[in-house]
């Protein structure tokens, strides 16, 4: 019934099974080793020791005594294997301001190597973009762009091996023009003048094309003498488009018609001179563009001759109260401050004034404004009048988000208001705040209209309203 075996026989199956199995483990083994050998010597696994030292030289015409030398050089390496960029930001030897060195691994390159794009907001950069959508461009203040920096490109075809014998050099050229603007005869009472230079490309790619527009506003330096002369460094126009300059103060609500330039073009100055007469005259803008590379002497346009404002306003009220309400004792309608209107046009949350007996500034009521709503009133005045005003506000809450944002308008049309209006958003306060503290202001000639207006960009909660009371307007006589 049951077969039997010697035990001999027994012991050399048992040995045979496990020599198989120790064989099929070593065997298994063996091909894995043989596997990874040849994929060893193939294709070998980069590593950081595998980089190669490849020095990177820098040489250019456009450098002069007008901007420093450069400290840091921003390389963008387009690999031509995998079709991706790597990004460097690199200082130069001391010894030798003209070299620099990258770690790459062996292969085929496209490299671009750029002035004045140190700070990282500066770029729009993937590794993945092709050159035509990766731009340097200017970079934003509080309000506006900046001018740009002194910003240079070179492009270079190269290859790393393993010697490294042939050195990569980048032959930089200047992408910014300069505009040069001497003002002359300043008057002394003008304090904040500023130059507005608009249609401005906003950004260039590393194919060294550029695009979009913007607005360079710059402080013109300290007058000496009468006299101040500023430098803006921009991207130049392109093709039909012309950069439009513009004069300004904030505080006298000055401002010059617009005066194209005809023409401002790479590693090249345009000089303009504009000059305030003494007595009023025409405006008169002739212009002819002379341009010049940077290291040559400055030709420049022809005189631009502007008319100077009306002197500061000085002086106090004259006790006739233009604003209605200003302290808001009147009853409310349909809970709304008479005279006054409250934006509640939305419906998708509260937004409302209530009157307050406490806290007020003056009289016995002041008007709290909650949700994120406005409330404003239009008083008449006359244009290039004087007007003293006075505003309070209470924001008690430590997250309010609050702006006074006022206007001089001509009928529905707002005009330059910016010396009314908060710069940014304001916030909390020790109690009553006079925002105008008193001071006087010149309405643009042609304005007939001024809207007082309070915005509170707090959500509904209660408790997080702003207070306004004592709001007044007088003229100077």
């Amino acid at each position: 019934m049951y077969q039997t075996f010697p035990v001999e026989e027994c012991f050399l199956n048992s040995l045979l099974t496990k020599n198989y199995s120790i064989m099929k483990h070593f065997m298994i083994l063996l091909v894995v080793f043989t596997l990874t050998a040849c994929h060893h010597s193939m294709e070998p696994w980069p590593s950081d020791g595998d980089r190669q030292d490849v020095p990177m030289y820098v040489r250019t015409r456009s450098l002069s005594g007008i901007t420093p030398f450069p400290t840091t050089y921003q390389f963008l390496i387009f690999n031509k294997e995998n079709a991706k960029f790597s990004r460097f930001s690199t200082n130069p030897d001391p010894n030798n301001p003209n070299q620099m060195f990258l770690k790459l691994l062996p292969g085929n390159y496209t490299g671009y190597c750029l002035t004045g794009g140190e700070e990282e907001d500066s770029w729009i950069f993937e590794e993945n973009l092709p050159p035509e959508k990766i731009f340097l461009k200017a970079q934003k203040n509080s309000k506006s762009h900046n001018e740009a920096k002194d910003h240079l490109l070179g492009t270079q075809e190269f290859s790393v091996n393993e010697t490294n014998e042939v050195p990569v050099i980048f032959d930089l050229n200047r992408k910014v023009g300069m505009l040069r603007v001497r003002i002359e005869n300043i008057p002394e009472w003008m304090t904040d003048l500023q130059i507005n230079l608009s249609n401005i490309p906003k950004q260039m790619n590393l194919s060294g094309e550029y695009s979009g527009n913007y607005t360079v506003t710059k402080n013109i330096t300290i007058p000496e003498n009468g006299i101040s002369e500023t430098d803006l460094l921009v991207f130049p126009p392109q093709g039909n488009d012309q950069a439009i300059l513009t004069l300004f103060s904030n505080s006298l609500v000055f401002i010059t018609p617009e005066h194209p330039i005809e023409s401002i073009q790479a590693n090249q100055i345009t000089e303009i001179k504009a000059v305030f007469q003494e007595a009023a005259t025409p405006y008169q803008v002739n212009f002819t563009n002379r341009l010049v590379e940077w290291e040559t002497p400055v030709n420049r346009e022809e005189d631009w001759k502007i008319d100077p404002p009306e002197k500061a306003c000085t002086g106090t009220g004259n006790g006739t109260e233009l604003v209605l309400n200003g302290s808001f004792e009147e009853k409310f309608f349909e809970n709304i401050p008479a005279y006054w209107i409250l934006d509640a046009a939305a419906k998708e949350y509260p937004r409302t004034a209530i009157s307050v007996t406490s806290p007020v500034q003056e009289g016995n009521k002041a008007v709290l404004i909650e949700g994120k709503t406005y409330i404003y009133q239009d008083i008449p005045i006359v244009g290039g009048k004087c007007y003293q005003l006075h505003l309070y506000i209470n924001a008690p809450h430590s997250d309010a988000r609050w702006k006074c944002y006022s206007t001089w308008r001509k009928g529905s049309t707002s005009l330059s208001s910016n010396q009314l209006q908060s710069s940014v958003y304001e916030g909390k306060t020790n109690g009553y705040i006079n925002f105008y503290e008193n001071k006087i202001f010149r309405a643009p000639s042609d304005a007939n209209k001024l809207r007082i207006e309070i915005r509170n960009y707090n959500d509904p909660v209660s408790g997080q309203g702003i207070y306004i009371d004592a709001v007044s307007v007088q003229a100077i006589d």
